[in-house]
Order: structure tokens, then sequence, then C-alpha cells
């Protein structure tokens, strides 16, 4: 077997360095592409994760407002709906006085004066 001159031997053997090099840029790249998925994979995951919750929220508040006591708490709200045996009543908000301050004193002093 015939030596090969040091001129090619070099050549081969840079051509084997740029193939090695190569070889690690792919395996380099891959490494880091697959990180990327990895990250993207596990924030979707996150975000189905809230959203689900977020469903399953929005539904409960569906099926409460469907409800009859959805019904009749918006009744008693906004119409002023009083079932039989209970006793209405209304708080009046605090006297002023004659320059438009309010009156000091505890909420009860005020609602309930002697």
């Amino acid at each position: 077997m015939a030596m090969l001159p040091q001129s090619r031997a070099r050549l081969l053997f840079a051509g084997c360095v740029l193939v090695a090099v190569y070889f690690a840029y792919v395996a380099v790249a891959g490494a880091i592409h697959n990180h990327q998925l990895a990250n993207e994979r596990s924030a979707s995951a996150a975000e189905v994760d809230a959203l689900t919750a977020k469903k399953a929220y929005l539904e409960g508040v569906r099926k409460y407002a469907a409800s009859d006591a959805y019904v009749e708490q918006q009744a008693r709200r906004q119409l002023g709906y009083v079932r039989d045996g209970e006793i209405p009543f209304v708080v009046i908000s605090p006297p002023q006085q004659s320059d438009g301050t309010p009156v000091i004193g505890e909420w009860w002093q005020r609602l309930f004066p002697r």
C-alpha cells in the first residue's frame, strides 16, 4: 500500500474534520430545536389547563344563571320581590348636615335612632 503524499493526507484530514463539524452542528441544532419544542409543549399544556378551568367556571355560572335561585335573587334585587312572611326594609343613606357633610356616628345609631 502506497503512502499518500502529505498534501493529500492533509486534505483528507480537513475533509473528515469538516464532516465531523457538520455532524456536530446538526446534533446541536436538533437539540436546540427539541428544547424549544418542549418549552412550547409545556406552555401549551399550561394554557390548556387554564382554559379548562375557565370553561368549568363559565359552565358553573351558566348553570347557576339558569337556576331558580338566580331568578329569585334577581327578582329580589331588581324588582323588590318579597316572600310571604318576610318584612321588607330599605336602608336610607345617612342624613346630611346643612353644609352637605354626612352626620357622624355609628351606622346602627343612624339606622335606629332613639
